[in-house]
């Protein structure tokens, strides 16, 4: 029944008022989750908790669905890799609120959970977009980017991988300083 409410709301409708109400009472469900994940709720996490951050009023629910991503990360780290990948795929465009939440929720999972060596493929893509956002017309936006520069796991990851963040970031970001 919640898969089936989940699937309205993210295919269907995109409104449903009890959303994170389900998700509170799914997130106590998730942590009683034995190690390792049955197959049954890896498959959930790929198809509702990646698909419910497309929905247009995810920003009503997000501190809900932000924990029940993290208790699944907390039950199965490598599924942070197809959460980060779900995040770029649906990164809100003209949504400056959704958008700061995903700044911030991608910053917490990489932090928390994230081997870097994982991320190699996907690193392109995460410095693309927060080099978009840093380019934000929009302060919050462009600020919550700029906080990845003072998280000690984020400079790791730009020193380990200079070869492919310098290229990316830093034309951008002396144009930004040039002209800004």
């Amino acid at each position: 029944a919640i898969t089936d409410n989940f699937n309205t709301l993210i295919n269907e409708t995109y409104k449903f008022n009890g959303t994170s109400e389900l998700l509170d009472i799914l997130a106590s469900v998730i942590s009683g989750f034995a190690v390792p994940l049955r197959e049954e709720h890896v498959i959930f996490f790929h198809n509702i908790i990646i698909p419910l951050h497309k929905v247009q009023t995810c920003h009503k629910f997000h501190n809900e669905l932000l924990r029940c991503s993290m208790l699944f990360l907390s039950k199965e780290p490598t599924l942070a890799f197809p959460l980060v990948s779900g995040l770029l795929k649906y990164w809100p465009f003209a949504n400056y609120t959704k958008e700061t939440l995903f700044l911030a929720e991608l910053l917490d999972i990489l932090e928390v959970c994230c081997d870097p060596q994982k991320l190699e493929p996907i690193l392109p893509k995460i410095f693309k977009r927060i080099i978009k956002c840093i380019s934000s017309p929009h302060l919050q936006v462009s600020d919550r980017s700029m906080c990845f520069f003072e998280n000690e796991f984020f400079l790791n990851i730009l020193k380990t991988y200079k070869h492919i963040a310098f290229p990316i970031l830093v034309p951008v970001i002396t144009h930004l300083a040039n002209h800004h």
